[in-house]
């Protein structure tokens, strides 16, 4: 605590580099336990329709149990996507162990197999088993991310958040248990076109699986006296799948985009006091063909923020009228020049939270100093956005962004600690307090976990301080 300014810095950095990790084991092993527990399956099917009733019963049964654990591996990574959810980490408590049991199980038996086997050399070995090295060194790779994901998630639990006293678990199922219930039935809301996302979503879905299938059908299994025509052919199966995964990924992506709720029918539906969300357009993150594979689970940090704040309310902000349809996240609005400003400044008065991120564009700017003539400041949480800047052109960006809050809030009594804080390249979000005082979440780490989990710190500090109850 600074005695002198009044600030008090809560420093995220480790629990924000942890969780970053973690999702660096965590993304491979959705992405990679999906596909192969649909594999798995193909091939079980495949092999019943072909071989029954004298396909191997231990083998099918095996593959059956495979898929089974790798399918549950990535169900529960998906529901941790775009979310920090602590009931999620205690099915990973058990998801992962059992993993990494179950892969030690596979390369155990591989090496079993290998040891008994009647061949005399090496290359006899390699042809007989060469195919299951694959299978024996995919499960390695797996264990291992899973032992190490494990460790990292049993490490982040414990962590403290030592301005708050208490781990980051525990501070997360605190604000769990603040969230509301579901407001409202999915059905009493309307979505922006919800017969174009079914399209685009079966299409990707299609595609996805015809990833899947057509290196099972079509690529020849590799040999070690396989010719120049064969090795081409693997080749380009492989690159087709690459670019029907990608192309099948963008299309769920864009799917989602046209099942978003229509703000009118979710304010109308739900009369919790809305959270209002502000920011530049050119804020907005755009979705591209090459990222779409990480999109689908991790599409932008206004949509981490949309899964946390939507359950304490309807998470609604202004429309980009650039837009054909909605970015993913808040519930949009579509409003004319003469309409906008009106709307914004009754959301804020009514709101119970205002989410901001700080900007540069004149509009953005205003909004921030209606939120300080209209005495909202006390609801507020001012968050720096994720910048993608080389190191110099970060800096100028972000010394733009605080001369505007500075100039907002000339004259307040948070004045003076603006003009002390010096840290802003580090600052993911900040809080001001009645008395003038100011509560800054600062991380090391330039990870999205780093802003996204200021953002839930910063919320859970307001419902301690009782703010949002007046």
């Amino acid at each position: 605590m600074n005695n002198v300014t009044r600030i008090t810095e809560i420093d995220i950095s480790k629990q924000a580099r942890a969780l970053a990790w973690f999702r660096r084991t965590e993304y491979p092993l959705v992405f990679f336990c999906g596909f192969s527990a649909i594999g798995l399956l193909l091939g079980l099917l495949l092999d019943l329709a072909v071989s029954f009733p004298s396909a191997d019963a231990g083998t099918l049964v095996l593959e059956l149990i495979a898929s089974l654990i790798l399918g549950f591996v990535a169900y529960t990574g998906w529901r941790h996507a775009g979310v920090i959810d602590p009931a999620v980490w205690r099915t990973y408590r058990v998801v992962l162990p059992l993993l990494v049991v179950f892969c030690l199980f596979v390369v155990a038996l591989g090496l079993l197999a290998i040891s008994g086997s009647e061949a005399n050399t090496l290359e006899q070995v390699e042809q007989e088993y060469g195919e299951f090295g694959a299978v024996l060194f995919s499960s390695v790779w797996i264990g291992g991310l899973a032992l190490l994901g494990w460790i990292l998630l049993m490490l982040l639990r414990r962590m403290n958040i030592t301005a708050m006293g208490a781990t980051v678990d525990q501070v997360l199922l605190r604000l769990a248990k603040k969230a509301g219930v579901t407001a409202v039935k999915a059905t009493e809301i309307k979505r922006i076109n919800k017969p174009r996302g079914l399209v685009l979503g079966t299409a990707g879905a299609l595609l996805l699986l015809a990833s899947i299938i057509v290196p099972l059908l079509l690529a020849p299994l590799p040999n070690n006296n396989e010719s120049a025509k064969q090795v081409q052919m693997r080749t380009q199966v492989r690159y087709s799948s690459w670019v029907l995964t990608l192309l099948g990924f963008s299309l769920l992506t864009r799917a989602r985009e046209f099942f978003q709720v229509d703000a009118g029918s979710l304010l109308a539906a739900d009369r919790r006091p809305p959270i209002l969300f502000l920011r530049s357009f050119d804020d907005d993150e755009k979705q591209t063909y090459r990222r779409s594979k990480k999109a689908f689970l991790d599409f932008s940090l206004e949509t981490r923020l949309s899964n946390h704040f939507s359950r304490f309310g309807p998470f609604v902000a202004i429309g980009s009228p650039n837009d054909a349809v909605p970015q993913l996240g808040a519930a949009r609005v579509l409003l004319s020049d003469d309409e906008w400003q009106p709307r914004v400044l009754n959301w804020m008065r009514d709101a119970r939270l205002i989410i901001m991120y700080s900007g540069t564009t004149h509009w953005v700017n205003w909004e921030l100093r209606q939120v300080v003539k209209n005495e909202c400041a006390t609801r507020l949480i001012l968050m720096m956005p994720e910048i993608e800047a080389l190191l110099w052109a970060r800096k100028e960006e972000i010394s733009a962004r605080v001369e505007q809050v500075r100039e907002a809030f000339k004259g307040t009594s948070w004045e003076e600690e603006l003009l002390c804080f010096n840290d802003f390249a580090r600052l993911r979000a900040m809080l001001f307090r009645p008395d003038g005082s100011m509560v800054m979440v600062r991380s090391r780490s330039h990870s999205r976990d780093s802003y996204h989990l200021a953002a839930l710190v910063a919320h859970q500090i307001l419902i301690d301080s009782d703010v949002l109850n007046h």
